[in-house]
């Protein structure tokens, strides 16, 4: 519901309030600090919220990390999400590895030229297929034609019969 979150830092000393600071989910300027173990930002925005709520300036060490924290954590996001899809994929990869040759029933969630994506129902996999046979949001039956586990690749494609 809320995919596609930014940071902006915005303030005194950091930068002019955006046209629109608010969040699109609350209806307002929102901040959230609930991780600042794991997410950098998090910690930031904890001293900003603690300053603030102590009636103190907020740290001129804070306010100048402020400016340069969207980008990071920009950079860290897609990083993560890279990382988070590799692993996906050599597990897939992996699971899937005995069963090439095999026919498993599927939904074709998208079709782009020659390349398609599908679903399969059993194992859960989404994983890339030769678009030939195969319609958008249409149920089929794929083949596994090829298994790479060290490269973490997968591809299917329509069933002769399908």
């Amino acid at each position: 519901l809320l995919r596609g979150a930014g940071y902006e830092a915005f303030g005194p000393g950091v930068a002019d309030v955006p046209q629109d600071p608010r969040h699109a989910g609350v209806g307002g300027p929102y901040a959230q600090v609930t991780a600042p173990l794991r997410r950098l930002a998090d910690r930031f925005g904890a001293e900003v919220c603690l300053a603030i709520a102590a009636g103190r300036e907020v740290p001129a060490g804070v306010r100048s990390a402020l400016a340069v924290l969207p980008d990071a954590m920009s950079a860290s996001d897609r990083t993560a999400a890279a990382v988070d899809r590799r692993s996906t994929d050599l597990v897939e990869a992996f699971e899937l590895a005995p069963m090439a040759g095999r026919t498993f029933t599927a939904l074709v969630v998208s079709v782009d030229g020659d390349d398609a994506e599908v679903m399969l129902d059993e194992p859960s996999v989404m994983a890339p297929a030769d678009a030939a046979g195969l319609e958008e949001g249409r149920r089929c039956t794929v083949v596994l034609e090829s298994v790479d586990v060290e490269e973490g690749r997968v591809r299917f494609r329509a069933a002769e019969d399908a």
